[in-house]
Order: structure tokens, then sequence, then C-alpha cells
């Protein structure tokens, strides 16, 4: 309680004893009340599991995030293969990323407004026939790079659009008090396929070529269309703004009305400028300058990044389920800040690996637990318009940030540029946390009958408002 008043610009504390404590008297409990409270406030780490409805949505997503991730983990690959170079790899990225600045927060109010599955299947079915035409056109050797990159648009608008829906359906896929628990999961489903589809990418490119990479993914999206199909209808809601315009309002007023949730929008700015573009779009230029490897060695790194944030996941469930978030989150980007830059300067591969497999845990952990700390901090009239706001904060940096350190490649090498992205998200991250210390609570403001000052949640006082 203390932390939800003061993470509204109240002045709180908790005493230890409550009321009558802070008065000089002595307060009793019994011997076994404290445990019984703390063990009711704990949920199940695969609580989520227990609804059918979930492990077939799950399921489904999984299928969907192994098909992607053997395409992204490809397409980098794909594009020094059509004869681009490091920086082409960083304006590729920067025009699939830039629809989430345009249609981030118009998708979070349109999923809030209209029937959730029914956008998915749609998006998801567009999604099905584009990654057709790339197949079609790597067989056909009609692919070129302009090409690749105006794909990469319409990829990156269908992603955008897909994002809060998809998001907002776990939490309709599971009673309230699971949902931390469906996003816990979620994440490691997230992980595997990052850990997964590149080690599938590798070998698809070293035995079949691009062509197969590309309806691989294809193939993933039949699986979780078919997942979507048994899933019922969600119920629109109606007391959305009626204009995108007043919706955007509310959810801004909302997130920055709470000083954690608005610290941690400027955690994901920093990580999506500085930490997600090198692992997004430069690992296969590190890997070909500063290591001076091919496809085998690029699989290898992506693999390591993908097993890292595979146990970074697994920490996600610990986690996923403390009151107070802040403090693991926030280590996560540090540790990713300070594995980026390392990354950036070896030049040995089996230090390189060492280091993505650091970097990937610290990723996961700050990544998951953004995510569960913005659904567990949202009603479910506003959730999706939470998701896109994280989303535009954290993916739509992403073209910027590639552009930047594009330009840093072109003046210092992709290792060089690399380096500075790193140091960049540690000095970032701190400077947040010294300007804005409420982001350590993250989730005791959620949850305050949880985490009250990190004592009995039964004693609490306010401060005495004085006008003397």
């Amino acid at each position: 309680m203390a932390h939800w008043l003061r993470d509204r610009g109240f002045q709180a504390y908790a005493v230890r004893g409550g009321i009558a404590a802070l008065a000089g008297d002595a307060v009793e409990h019994g011997p076994e009340s404290e445990p019984e409270i703390v063990a009711s406030q704990v949920p199940r780490v695969l609580a989520a599991l227990r609804s059918a409805m979930f492990r077939r949505y799950s399921a489904g997503l999984l299928v969907s995030m192994i098909g992607s991730w053997v395409e992204a983990a490809a397409y980098g690959y794909v594009v020094l293969l059509l004869g681009g170079s490091a920086t082409t790899l960083g304006v590729i990225g920067f025009l699939n990323s830039i629809p989430n600045i345009v249609f981030a927060a118009p998708a979070g109010a349109l999923a809030d407004r209209f029937d959730r599955r029914t956008l998915l299947l749609i998006f998801q079915s567009l999604n099905l026939v584009l990654v057709a035409v790339l197949a079609l056109m790597w067989a056909t050797d009609t692919l070129t790079v302009g090409l690749l990159a105006g794909l990469a648009v319409v990829g990156g608008t269908l992603g955008t659009l897909s994002f809060p829906p998809f998001q907002a359906m776990i939490g309709t896929t599971v009673p309230r008090r699971d949902l931390e628990s469906a996003v816990a999961i979620n994440s490691l489903s997230l992980q595997v396929a990052r850990f997964v589809g590149p080690a599938i990418a590798g070998f698809l490119l070293a035995i079949a070529g691009p062509t197969w990479v590309f309806s691989a993914n294809a193939a993933s999206f039949v699986v979780v269309l078919g997942a979507l199909a048994t899933l019922p209808h969600s119920r629109p809601v109606t007391r959305i703004a009626a204009q995108t315009t007043g919706a955007i309002r509310e959810v801004l007023g909302y997130v920055f009305g709470r000083r954690s949730l608005g610290a941690m929008i400027f955690l994901l700015l920093i990580a999506g400028l500085f930490a997600a573009p090198p692992v997004a779009y430069f690992v296969p230029a590190l890997v070909r300058d500063n290591l001076d490897a091919g496809a085998g060695a690029l699989g290898g790194v992506l693999a390591a990044i993908g097993l890292g944030s595979l146990f970074g996941s697994v920490a996600l469930l610990r986690f996923a389920r403390r009151a107070n978030k802040g403090e693991p989150l926030l280590f996560g980007l540090i540790l990713t800040g300070a594995a980026l830059a390392a990354i950036g300067a070896s030049t040995n591969l089996w230090l390189s690996l060492v280091l993505a497999l650091v970097g990937g845990f610290g990723g996961a952990l700050f990544v998951g637990l953004s995510t569960v700390v913005a659904q567990a901090m949202s009603s479910d009239e506003i959730r999706a318009r939470v998701l896109a706001l994280w989303a535009a904060a954290f993916v739509g940096m992403l073209p910027f940030g590639a552009l930047i350190t594009s330009a840093l490649t072109a003046l210092i090498g992709p290792g060089g540029a690399v380096v500075v992205d790193g140091v960049a998200v540690v000095i970032g991250g701190l400077l947040v946390v010294v300007l804005r210390p409420q982001v350590a609570w993250l989730g005791c403001a959620a949850l305050p009958e949880s985490c009250v000052a990190a004592l009995n949640p039964a004693a609490v006082a306010l401060e005495a408002q004085s006008s003397a």
C-alpha cells in the first residue's frame, strides 16, 4: 500500500505493527498467521497450464514463434548473400521496425475495440501470404535487396498490428489470478523458440537454402491459424474512447500517472535504441568482421543467445512470482549492456559464445519481466493499449537504433558500434534509476496487498498530514 501511494505522488510509509505500533501499543500476531498470508500470495508458477484454452493457444504460439525465429536468424544472412553490407542490415532493420512508430498505438486501440481473434486470423493469414511470396521469389531468383526492403515494411506492419491482440488474448485464456503465470510461460515459449529457431535455420541454410527457411515459417503460420480457430471470440471493450486519439491519451495518462511504470517505459526506450539493434540486425556483421567466420559460427552465436534467453526465461518463472520485480528487471538490463560492450570488443569465437549466452540471459529477464509488469498492472479494458505502448517504446525504437548503429558501423566498424551501444545501455539504465528510483519497486505498486515495504501486509501506517 505504501508503494502504491508513493508511486502516485503521495507521501506514505509502512511501519511494522501498523497504527498500533506507531502509537506505541504492543501488537500480537499468531505464530502461523503470517506464513499463511505469504503462502496464499505466491502464485503457482505453472498454474496457467490448467487452462485447456491457454494450452492450445500457447502451443500454436510456440510453433509460430519458432517459424519466425527460423526466418529472422537467416534474414541477415540472406541480405549478405544478395550483396548487401553491414550498413544495409541496419537500413532494412529500420524499414522493418518503423511501422511500430506509426501503427503501435492505433493497433492497441484497435485490439481493445474489436474482436481480437478475428483481427489475428486476418493478420496471420496475410503474414502467411507474405512469407510464401518470399519463398517463391528466392526459388525463382527474382528476390533483390530492394524487394526485400519493401517486403520488410509490409512484414513489420503486420507484426505491429498483431502484437497487441496476440498479447492481450493471453488474459482471455486464463483466470485473472493465473495471468502472471501465463505471461511468464509465454515468455519461456518465446525463448525456447529463440533457441530452437536459429538451430533449424542454420541446418536448413546448410542443406537446402533460404527457400526452405521461408517455407518453414509459412508452415508455422498454418499451425497458429489452426490454434486461433479453436478459441472463442473475445468480447470487444465498449467503454474505450470513441476516437483513437482519445484512447491514446487515456493510456498515456494511465501509464505515466504511475511513476514506476512510466520509468520502465524509459528503460524500454533505452533498450530499443541501443540493446536490441545489435542483436536483431548486426550479429551477421560481427561474425563476419570480428570473428572472420561464416554461417556455422553465425548459427552458433545465435543459438548461444537463444540458450541464454532460455535460461533467463526459466529464471523469469521464479521472478514473476515476486511482488517486487524492479530489481531483477534492472539487473537484466545492466547485464545485457555489459555483455554487448564485451562482445563488440571480442575477436575470439568461444569468448563471444559465452558473452552471447550471458547477454541472452539478461535480455530475456528484462524483456520478460517488463511484459509481466505491463500485463499485471493493466485492467482488461486498457491492456492492449498498454502493451501497444510497450511495443512502441521498445520495438518502435529499433529503427532509430538501427540507423544509429549503422552510422557508427560506417565510422568505427560493427565491433566498435556494438561497444558504444552496450555502454549506452548501462549508462542510460543507471541514469533512469537516479532520476526515477521508483522503478526499483515495479510490481509492488501494482500489488500493494503483497508488498508493503517488505513488511507485514497488515502493518500499514500513512503519514499524518499536518498544516503546521
